[in-house]
């Protein structure tokens, strides 16, 4: 902006004077919303425009996502000026877990946890198991929303979804802003970060502990389930599921 000001209007200002002049005009430092390129907007717009059509009621939204050691650890701190903020931390990842919510307006429908990824079998498991608690199209929590993800398009999950009498819908790519299981994951993993020394405490265990499984699927279950009905009334939202 320095050299644009320059450039254009031939005055030279510091640096300090653009940014109270944009402090005055309303204008602060944001962490920048990253836009895939890649994503198609013809087909954003289909989606809205069969989604405008739904009761958001319908929808249950289902996602993976990865936990391991590093998750414990906080972003920030606290220190003296000039003094570096620093922590003594695991950089070696340690055993990945992956967790599998529902998540509808009432809050996580169901969950299911795993070590390492989910399979094509693990994920029709969950998906047969989550069936159970749906309903017949067009009530309440009778259509499944899920990325694109390989294992999720395979025929055998989508036929076994209409053949229970549920739908599915798939979001169009690169579009986590229309997921509002993104921000559960956001959240869970928060709270666990909040949790930071009893999680590390379950997650780094000795592998011999017969009961160190499971402590970290309770662990993880409680942070899970700590999503409530009005933080899902909020993401669908934000979404744009809800006017």
């Amino acid at each position: 902006m320095q050299k644009d000001l320059k450039l254009s209007c031939g005055i030279e200002v510091s640096i300090s004077t653009i940014w109270r002049s944009l402090g005055r005009c309303g204008v602060v430092r944001k962490k920048l919303d990253r836009k895939a390129l890649e994503r198609s907007e013809d087909a954003r717009a289909q989606y809205r425009a069969i989604v405008s059509t739904l009761r958001p009621e319908m929808m249950i939204f289902v996602d993976e996502s990865s936990l391991d050691v590093r998750v414990t650890y906080r972003g920030s701190g606290y220190a003296l000026r000039g003094v570096r903020a620093s922590q003594r931390a695991y950089f070696i990842r340690g055993e990945r877990y992956s967790v599998l919510p529902a998540l509808s307006l009432n809050g996580i429908e169901a969950l299911d946890i795993v070590k390492g990824s989910f399979t094509a079998e693990t994920f029709k498991n969950f998906i047969a198991k989550l069936l159970d608690k749906m309903n017949p199209y067009p009530l309440d929590n009778s259509i499944i929303v899920m990325d694109n993800c390989r294992i999720h398009k395979s025929t055998e999950i989508t036929d076994m979804i209409t053949a229970r009498g549920m739908h599915y819908l798939f979001l169009p790519p690169y579009s986590p802003d229309f997921n509002p299981i993104e921000m559960a994951f956001s959240k869970i993993k928060s709270s666990i970060r909040r949790d930071d020394e009893l999680a590390r405490f379950e997650m780094t265990a000795n592998r011999d502990d017969p009961e160190r499984e499971a402590n970290i699927e309770a662990l993880f279950h409680r942070h899970v389930y700590s999503v409530t009905e009005d933080n899902a009334w909020g993401w669908y939202a934000g979404c744009g599921y809800i006017d």
